[in-house]
């Protein structure tokens, strides 16, 4: 009775582990308004991301809501919490600050509840239900349905490939090897050149003259192949060509650096992928990993980012990889979603940086006590 007990324990706190690992992420959608009461600003359908994050049945992130009113792009970015159902497979999030927006202050922007539930679809990871206004809005703010698709990181981060500039010097020369075609077409022009003096040689009546004139054209012969020598033996040696040398930006020491997280990895070498999160609002970025530029003015987009990451041997020693924003893009700040690969486990967080603070997050190293 007691082993069954145990079975059912541990297959009920796997089920809900990996509930909340497919929970865990950025979902992307639309959600519509279906009253009938009025046509709300911005009209009955809306875009609509939720960045979720899990903790126990505890649900925690940001809701990013985009609409187009008279050509121009209106957001609002919002805080949220909430809580799920592991069972279920439902989950119920409330907005309950705004943190950005540029809507104006004259236009109904409420707060909504969703509501929510799990299913799959072949490869589509679904969140779909209704939403309803949170309470203690004083005007009416509809109610409507909610459709999100949960954004697959895994279909789109690129594999690490390594720089291709070293290569590029490495094959430059490699490819093209000395051949015994390259020596003969050397000789070529030497023939030419002692050609003539053996004609002059000729000339001279006495053969006693013309035996001692054979020497000299020998001997000058030789010296002359001796002289292509080297020119040979310089064309194998490849060309090395220094690298310009990668300076920080001139501001960044003067920005604060603002820990998001610290996470306890357990292998020295991570992988990390970089998306622009939520809105494509053209955000470029520099990527600064203990002090070193990796990334200069790359653009965030729906691709990764990916760069790989060796943590400084010392245990102890504290590694931070900095975002740095080199533009605020469209909709401020700069917003991403860093997902961090430290061997089969992932980490994915928020993270934001604008022109007087940089996002910033720290690795500890913590490896795996090995058993005696």
């Amino acid at each position: 009775m007691i082993k069954r007990l145990l079975i059912l324990i541990i297959f009920t706190y796997g089920f809900c582990e990996g509930f909340a690992q497919k929970i865990t992420g950025q979902w992307k959608g639309i959600f519509i308004d279906k009253s009938t009461s009025s046509m709300h600003w911005g009209g009955d359908r809306c875009e609509y991301t939720l960045e979720l994050e899990m903790n126990g049945t505890a649900v925690s992130g940001y809701s990013y809501t985009y609409f187009t009113e008279n050509g121009k792009r209106y957001y609002t970015i919002c805080k949220l919490n909430g809580f799920y159902d592991a069972h279920t497979k439902y989950v119920e999030v409330k907005e309950i600050q705004r943190t950005k927006t540029n809507v104006p202050v004259n236009v109904h922007n409420c707060f909504q509840i969703h509501k929510l539930k799990y299913t799959k679809q072949g490869n589509d990871e679904l969140l779909e239900g209704t939403w309803v206004p949170a309470e203690g809005q004083d005007w009416d703010c509809g109610k409507g349905i909610t459709s999100l698709r949960r954004r697959v990181l895994n279909d789109i981060i690129p594999g690490y490939t390594k720089p291709v500039i070293k290569n590029n010097v490495a094959t430059k020369y490699s490819t093209k090897p000395l051949t015994k075609n390259h020596l003969v077409k050397n000789k070529a022009p030497q023939k030419n050149i002692v050609n003539p003096v053996k004609k002059a040689t000729v000339i001279a009546k006495d053969n006693t003259a013309k035996t001692k004139s054979t020497a000299p054209v020998i001997a000058r012969e030789k010296s002359l192949i001796r002289k292509i020598d080297p020119v040979v033996s310089a064309i194998e040696e490849p060309v090395v060509v220094p690298l310009p040398a990668i300076s920080l930006p001139k501001t960044y020491e003067k920005r604060i650096s603002s820990i998001v997280k610290t996470i306890p990895v357990k292998n020295k070498q991570l992988k990390i992928c970089l998306y622009d999160n939520g809105e494509i609002d053209g955000d470029s970025v520099s990527l600064i990993f203990n002090g070193k530029l990796l990334l200069s003015h790359k653009r965030l987009s729906a691709g990764a980012l990916s760069i790989t990451v060796d943590l400084d041997n010392d245990n102890n020693a504290v590694n931070e990889l900095v975002m740095y924003a080199e533009n605020l893009g469209s909709i401020p700040p700069n917003t991403a979603l860093m997902v961090i690969t430290d061997g089969t486990q992932k980490y994915e967080l928020r993270i934001s940086s604008d022109m007087k603070k940089s996002g910033a997050v720290r690795f500890l190293y913590v490896p795996d006590k090995k058993e005696p």
